[in-house]
């Protein structure tokens, strides 16, 4: 009986809501209130993503700086380098 309660269309002081599954969601009528909300939401959805990749690259480092990977790769790097330049002074 809750769920067709819930599944129904509500009409009158609550014709702005509805709920979605399990989850409420409020759909306010309101452009300035939804623009609102979808800026704070694009603000904290960028902060965060930037915070996780800067959190996710540091450890990243921390761990391959641990393992004496880089000076391999640099190695790696000098040669490619220092083949490149070979190249384009012979030309």
């Amino acid at each position: 009986m809750d769920e067709e309660k819930t599944n129904q269309k509500t009409e009158g002081p609550e014709q702005g809501r509805r709920t979605v599954e399990k989850y409420y969601i409020e759909v306010s009528a309101s452009p300035l209130k939804r623009f609102i909300i979808g800026l704070v939401g694009g603000i904290g959805w960028g902060v965060g993503l930037t915070i996780g990749t800067g959190v996710i690259i540091y450890l990243l480092s921390f761990f391959i700086a641990k393992i004496d990977f880089v000076p391999i790769l640099g190695s790696f790097l000098a040669d490619v380098i220092k083949s490149a330049q070979g190249n384009l002074n012979t030309r």
